[in-house]
């Protein structure tokens, strides 16, 4: 059965309780839908993405009114070194070579990465790092996957001026013990290191239950793997680390694909 590993957190709850109160009730929300026009080649698409509970920012993108911290979730045992050039890409759905395309429902993930401590304000080159498992549920680059050498589902972006990357790759499949996820980690002036052991300023993205179960009971290759038996609920990470609030908000469908907008608001801390 494999499990994340588990990390020591410092609760910051007393103290992000004072921030956010005196921030008041405009706050951009943590995760949430995109256009389902949105082509999903196109970065520029992105800026226009809203939740549907609504966000306050700049017109030039580059402030927002206001934001909320972003919820620690563990790192896991499954991050790898990239420190390649060629992990620098928008499209992580194959190798960095081109080959061994992983096949899954196409997912485009608009991300933007705000400074807390900094009212709001864009963060500009910031290294957003995502990996996650195939529709299998299986990680690339693991011994323990038999996946040594493979690189899909793994990458990592600059943001822009703006704070934005956009991410083209597949909605994960899931494995023994999690529900479905994908990992999540910024390197910035808050946390640089790449030692693979250092799990602070990670966190973790969910799916909506209802839309997860019905890929895993109906749509191939993911129906091939089952109805998963660890529910957004009873997931280590989903409530206990991130309290549900990296739940991503999707738009589109499974034929066309899903496209989905996430602020992340740094430092990422503990709840």
């Amino acid at each position: 059965m494999k499990a994340d590993l588990s990390q020591t957190l410092l609760s910051r709850r007393s103290a992000l309780g004072l921030i956010s109160g005196a921030l008041g009730s405009m706050t951009l929300p943590a995760c949430g839908g995109g256009s389902s026009s949105d082509d999903s080649s196109s970065s520029s698409s992105s800026s226009s993405s809203s939740s549907s509970s609504g966000s306050s920012s700049s017109s030039s993108g580059s402030t927002s009114a206001s934001c909320t911290l972003t919820p620690e979730g563990e790192i896991g045992p499954y991050f790898t070194d990239d420190s390649a050039t060629a992990y620098n890409r928008s499209d992580i759905r194959s190798n960095l070579d081109g080959s061994s395309t992983q096949s899954g429902i196409p997912l485009t993930l608009h991300i933007y990465v705000y400074d807390f401590d900094n009212n709001c304000a864009a963060l500009e080159g910031a290294q957003v790092d995502i990996w996650h498992c195939n529709a299998e549920g299986v990680y690339s680059n693991e011994s323990v996957e038999s996946t040594l050498g493979q690189s899909w589902l793994r990458g990592y972006q600059l943001t822009d001026a703006t704070g934005a990357v956009t991410f083209k790759t597949i909605v994960p499949g899931w494995y023994q013990g999690r529900t479905t996820h994908i990992h999540l980690r910024v390197r910035s002036s808050y946390s640089e290191a790449s030692s693979t052991s250092d799990g602070t300023n990670t966190t973790q993205l969910f799916f909506p239950q209802a839309t997860i179960d019905t890929i895993d009971t109906t749509i191939a290759p993911y129906s091939s793997e089952g109805k998963n038996s660890t529910t957004n609920a009873n997931d280590h990470v989903y409530t206990p680390e991130t309290e549900g609030k990296t739940e991503l908000t999707l738009s589109g469908d499974s034929s066309n694909g899903y496209v989905a907008t996430c602020v992340i608001g740094l430092p990422i801390t503990a709840a």
